[in-house]
């Protein structure tokens, strides 16, 4: 089969076309041949490298997979990791699950080729979801939900920020916050990204530096239940600033840095709760993706271009200019 394939850290130049053998299904497996992948700014860091942390290069990249099994000819997603769903915890919402996580395309081998190998278990039906929409959504969408839903335990009535909120990840917080019966409220850099925020079910979308402020004023001078956080060292202080006594900030990245100060007073005064918030489990992805196929959550894809074009992908995740998500086309064959 062909494959893209990072042998090497650096440019978009390292994403290398390659021949490789078709793979063949062990026990409990089938072949999904593979027709869109999703793009994450997780395969940015996976192609540059990461410092202090070693990928299994050779890898295949892409974690967000759609495509037909062979076997019955259906439509599927696929679970964005590999985990043992032998164990019943796996289905729950364990917060230290994760570490037994093996995450496609960046732990082990992803998407970005014509064939990949699933458990039947790790399969969603896509129903009448269309696969290049439907391909911007696992990783995203499970990050969120436990974020939301698994850690920060939304409720409805809550008020919530969400920062940069016409990310990938943010994109779909701000829905599943509001059909959780929340509020929200959500930054963005740019007047197009705040109307997609608006669009998606914000009340309000402001720029960064009106943070505070616009927060203030919208919940009374009280500050917000909840702040979902994922960019890190530039959204850090106003996070924690907006936030009001009691409330809780839950994170789940560091994109603009992973270094930020801490001022402990406003924590314990506040009396806060920090939560740190990664992947989740194949049960509450299939609660998030119940809502998608009722219509409740809808993907968010900026472009769909083809594998081929991988490299330029990734410069438009790199340069900041996705509204939502990237997905790339099936082209290598």
């Amino acid at each position: 089969m062909r494959a893209i394939r990072i042998a090497e850290h650096g440019g978009p130049e390292v994403l290398e076309r390659v021949d490789l053998p078709d793979p063949e299904p062990g026990a409990d497996q089938v072949r999904v041949r593979v027709s869109h992948v999703g793009l994450n700014h997780l395969d940015v860091w996976v192609r540059r490298g990461v410092p202090g942390h070693r990928f299994p290069l050779p890898l295949i990249p892409g974690s967000d997979i759609a495509g037909v099994r062979e076997d019955t000819g259906e439509p599927v997603v696929i679970f964005p990791a590999k985990v043992d769903l032998t164990d019943p915890a796996s289905m729950r919402g364990r917060a230290d699950l994760s570490r037994s996580f093996k995450i496609r395309g960046e732990n082990t081998d992803g998407g970005c080729c014509e064939v990949v190998l699933a458990s039947p278990h790790e399969l969603l039906p896509l129903g009448e979801l269309d696969p290049g929409r439907a391909a911007s959504l696992p990783l995203s969408l499970l990050t969120a939900w436990h974020m939301l839903v698994g850690r920060a335990r939304i409720a409805p009535g809550q008020t919530v920020l969400v920062q940069a909120g016409a990310g990938g990840v943010a994109s779909l917080a701000i829905q599943i916050a509001v059909a959780c019966g929340a509020r929200v409220f959500a930054t963005a850099s740019t007047p197009a990204k705040r109307a997609l925020c608006e669009q998606l079910g914000a009340e309000r979308a402001v720029a960064y530096e009106d943070t505070v402020a616009q927060v203030k004023a919208w919940t009374g001078g009280e500050g917000v239940d909840l702040v979902v956080e994922h960019v890190g060292a530039a959204t850090w202080a106003a996070s924690i600033r907006a936030v009001r006594w009691g409330g809780t900030v839950v994170t789940c990245g560091a994109t603009a840095g992973h270094e930020v100060r801490l001022n402990l007073r406003a924590l314990f005064f506040k009396q806060l709760s920090l939560l740190g918030s990664t992947m989740g489990t194949p049960g509450e992805l299939a609660q998030a993706w119940s809502l998608v196929q009722a219509g409740r959550i809808q993907p968010v894809v900026d472009e769909i271009l083809p594998m081929s074009e991988l490299g330029r992908a990734h410069e438009r995740i790199e340069a900041r200019e996705v509204l939502g998500k990237l997905v790339v086309s099936q082209d290598l064959g």
